[in-house]
Formats: C-alpha cells, sequence, structure tokens
C-alpha cells in the first residue's frame, strides 16, 4: 500500500519531479521538513516517501530563483494529490511564490494546514539571498476558507511594534472570519521568546462555530476578552492558555456555571484554572485532564508575571504600574484557596500534569486534594525545590494510579539510552515504587517506559515511549499536541492509559 504521507526537505527536488509523473490520490499529508535539522528535537524526524521514490538528489537553494524553480516542482505535484487533506511547511525560509502555492492548496480544498513563519534572519548562515513574505503580506493566503484546522507558528508577530502587530492581527482575523464556520483547531505560537502578543482583538471579535480545540503559546489579553470568548464557545473540548493571559488581573476573569459544557482537556496556570473550574461536584462538564497548573501555596508574582511584561489593556482603561518590591515578596498564592476548593471538589479529573514540582511535598499535597488521579505527571522540579519526603511513600496516597510520568526529577531511569536492562539500584527503586503503587502500570521519564508486569512474578520491561498516533501530522509531536490528540478521540476518557508526557512549560 502506497504512503499516506510524503515528509521531507524542499530541495528534494527529485521527489516532486517524478510526482508530477504519476496520479497521487492516495496521499493525505505533505509535510516540508526544515533543512536545519536538530534545531528542534521534535522536528529532527525521518524523512516519509512513496515507493519506487529516491530523494538521493538535493537541490542547492541559495537564490530566490533557486528555490522558486523547486517550488514550481512541487505545486506541479501538489495538483496530482486530489485527496490532499493536510499541507505543513517547515522549511526554514518561506515560500517564494506564495501566490502560487496557497492558491494551488485552495484550488484542492485542503482543510488542514501548519505553517511556521520564519524571519530571514532566524538561521545562522541566511543572510537574506532568498527574499519571501510572511503568510500575513500573502493575499492568497489571508483568503484562505473552510478550513478545519489552522496552526501559525509564527515570528512576525512579536508584541514589539504595535502598529505592525496590529496591521498583521487585522489580516488573521480576516482569515479567521473566512473560516468561522467550519474551523475546528486553531494554534497560535508566537516564537519570539520575547513575544507576548495581545490577542484580545481575536477573542472579542470572533465566534467559531464548530471550534473544539484552542492553543496559544505566548500570547496575553485582557479578561473581559477571554471571558466573552470562553462563555461563547460551548464546542471547546480542549482548552489550551498561555500564562499571561489576562495577567495580574486574573481575578476578573469571569465565566457562567454553565460555561466551557464539553471541555474535556485544560492547559493551563494555576490562576486560570482556579477561575475555570467547575466547583459543583455534580457538574456534567466532562473534564477528566488537567495540566500545567501547579499546587505550591508561598510564591512570588513575579515568578508568575515578569515585572517587565505589561498585562493587555483596551485603550479606554487605565494602565497599572507594577510594583517590583512587591513582586518579588513571598506570600501566600492568592489564588490558593479558591484553586484547592476547585480540584477538592473536581472528582471527575483523573489526569493531572503539574508544571513543576516542589519535590515529594508538593504531590503530597495534591494527594490530599484528588486521591482519584489515575495518570500523573509530577512535572518539572524547582531548583530550590526540597527533598523532603519520600517519592514511593507520597505516591502511595494514589490508590488509582496507573501511569506515572517523573521527567526532569532526575529519580529512577538515570541508565544510559537504549539498555535493555535496568541496572540493580534503578530497578530497587522502581520495585519500592510498585510496592506503593499497587495499580501502577506504566512509569515514564522523557523518552523510555518502564512498563510494570505483574502477572505472576512481577517484570520490568524498557520501551521507548509512545506519542499517540496523529494521522494527519504523523510523526511531528509538538509539545501541545500529544495530549490535545489523545482526549479528543471518539474513544477518549478517563479510562484510556492516558497521553504522552505534555510540556506545560512551553508558553
Amino acid at each position: 500500500m502506497s504512503s499516506l504521507t510524503i515528509r521531507c526537505e524542499l530541495s528534494k527536488d527529485s521527489v516532486w519531479k517524478a510526482l508530477q509523473t504519476r496520479a497521487a490520490p492516495h496521499i493525505q499529508s505533505v509535510i516540508i521538513l526544515p533543512a536545519h535539522r536538530g534545531l528542534s528535537e521534535q522536528l529532527s524526524v525521518p524523512e516519509i516517501l512513496p515507493p519506487g521514490i529516491s530523494s538521493t538528489s538535493k537541490a542547492d537553494i541559495k537564490t530566490t530563483d533557486e528555490q522558486a524553480s523547486v517550488e514550481r516542482d512541487l505545486i506541479a505535484a501538489l495538483k496530482k494529490m486530489k485527496g490532499l487533506k493536510h499541507f505543513a511547511w517547515r522549511s526554514d525560509t518561506g515560500p517564494v511564490l506564495d501566490q502560487e502555492l496557497w492558491s494551488t492548496l485552495k484550488t484542492l480544498r485542503v482543510p488542514s494546514l501548519r505553517i511556521i513563519d520564519h524571519k530571514p534572519c532566524d538561521f545562522v548562515g541566511l543572510s537574506g539571498p532568498i527574499e519571501y513574505r510572511s503568510i500575513f503580506e500573502s493575499h492568497a493566503f489571508s483568503t484562505f476558507t473552510q478550513l478545519t484546522s489552522l496552526e501559525i507558528e509564527t515570528r512576525f508577530l512579536a508584541g514589539l511594534d504595535i502598529e505592525d502587530d496590529r496591521k498583521y492581527l487585522l489580516v488573521l482575523i480576516e482569515l479567521l472570519h473566512g473560516n468561522a464556520n467550519s474551523l475546528e483547531a486553531l494554534y497560535l505560537t508566537f516564537l519570539d521568546p520575547d513575544a507576548l502578543v495581545d490577542v484580545s482583538l481575536i477573542l472579542s471579535r470572533l465566534t467559531f462555530h464548530r471550534l473544539r480545540e484552542i492553543t496559544f503559546r505566548r500570547a496575553s489579553c485582557t479578561p473581559q476578552s477571554l471571558s466573552r470568548f470562553l462563555s461563547s464557545h460551548p464546542s471547546i473540548v480542549s482548552l489550551s492558555l498561555s500564562p499571561f493571559m489576562t495577567g495580574r488581573r486574573w481575578e476578573q476573569l469571569s465565566l457562567p456555571k454553565d460555561a466551557l459544557p464539553n471541555l474535556m482537556h485544560l492547559n493551563c496556570t494555576s490562576y486560570h484554572a482556579a477561575k475555570i473550574l467547575n466547583d459543583s461536584q455534580s457538574s456534567s462538564r466532562p473534564l477528566f485532564c488537567l495540566t500545567g497548573i501547579d499546587v505550591r501555596q508561598n510564591i512570588k508574582l513575579s515568578e508568575y508575571f515578569p515585572v517587565d511584561k505589561q498585562d493587555a489593556y483596551t485603550e479606554d482603561e487605565e494602565v497599572l504600574d507594577v510594583d517590583p518590591y512587591e513582586a518579588n515578596k513571598l506570600i501566600i498564592a492568592p489564588w490558593r484557596d479558591e484553586l484547592f476548593t476547585k480540584l477538592r471538589s473536581s472528582k471527575c479529573i483523573t489526569h493531572v500534569a503539574l508544571e513543576e514540582n516542589d519535590g515529594p511535598k508538593s504531590v503530597d499535597v495534591l494527594a490530599n486534594l484528588m486521591p482519584q488521579i489515575r495518570w500523573l505527571d509530577v512535572g518539572l522540579r524547582r531548583e530550590d525545590s526540597s527533598s523532603e519526603g519520600s517519592w514511593p511513600a507520597v505516591l502511595s496516597k494514589f490508590p488509582e494510579l496507573r501511569t506515572l510520568h517523573m521527567r526532569g526529577t532526575g529519580l529512577f531511569l538515570d541508565y544510559l539510552p537504549g539498555h535493555k536492562m535496568l541496572n540493580a539500584e534503578v530497578e530497587h527503586r522502581i520495585r519500592d515504587l510498585t510496592n506503593s503503587c499497587q495499580k501502577l502500570i506504566v512509569y515514564e521519564d522523557w523518552h523510555d517506559s518502564v512498563i510494570i508486569r505483574r502477572q505472576g512474578k512481577l517484570s520490568l520491561e524498557i520501551k521507548p515511549r509512545v506519542e499517540p498516533e496523529d494521522r494527519l501530522k504523523e510523526g511531528l509531536s509538538w509539545p501541545s499536541e500529544s495530549f490535545v490528540r489523545a482526549t479528543v478521540r471518539k474513544d477518549a476518557g478517563p479510562n484510556q492509559p492516558g497521553p504522552a508526557v505534555l510540556d506545560a512549560r512551553f508558553n
């Protein structure tokens, strides 16, 4: 059977030339990989080609004309793919024949797009000989319609130039408005590490009638706009919020009790969770997974809201000054009581990922609030965390625990990758853990799993950690995605073994 996915670099011109001469209605996904492999671990994936096609030859792309030549062959090949459902552009530069490329994909009615929108200065050695535009400067892209899934990662919006940001945001709003009746999944990531892009216009102006999944990374917004958006989108199944959305004014986030009636997965900070979680034990909301929170009780506000970053405000609001001294004082988390009350009453939540922990004592707090947890990621361990307490003793307080992630804690899986056998000390520690957690069947670290078999004599088996399948994006796993895809499956639910590790810190 022919591969449903093509995944390779743009420069593999022999692939596109070969595909021009054959019908390819079976191909459902085309993913253009970056040439600079290793820039992101998630992008270091093998290519996938149709049978009988070789990628041994590679075009030398150094100029705009050279890239345009290869893109012409790509576009000609795409025209043969009448069944194409997903297109991802991960190349280091944007398309130089953007009008032709996006027009071709529009003609094919491709419903799922995933685009990375780099600037020419993003890569060492790429000093600007290849001329291309942002997707926000392409009329053909901004007029796409009937999209069901849209993922944009861009550096052209960075929260640094208000006029540029507004210009590009208005283009994005036009695009989203044109897909308001069809869009089911929307992911917006602002790639600049200093970015804090105000998405209040999107939240206050748009309503999506079929939206199920939405993710914002490195974004800000006013509490009023977020309250309006969440209240008017009852179809949302999976929601992932950037930490600075609502900012220091998180207490102003207000939702009616019947908001988000279909929510299954919530990825957000502790202060967002304090406001979004439903504290009614009789709630019919199917929420069973909560990721990104922490249960620290003594905090500094500056650790959550950096003093050099300002909240989003409407034009008629007075901007409040930030007091650095007050922000750096150690205080009781102002959201603690509300959050703990909500967590304690959320009996249906069985899958939890902490953003970070202070050692066993953090997980002990969580166990006292939510002993029903079946799937647990203890999060990253803080540098100033205490070693006080015993992990096996604390984890024994989760009598239903099946799957445990200890990534970043430095515990247990400290063997060399690829080893089939655990050393004696590590095996002894995991056996202690299995004695404390009688229902535990999977222990996971960053890349590997220990499968715990209890039939007869207890045995431990190391296997590579498996990501949930993503049929459209085959092989490209991203921080927010593995859990989202696991929770929106038709058969998803609290009895599922649980998703792969979610990197809740990537905001």
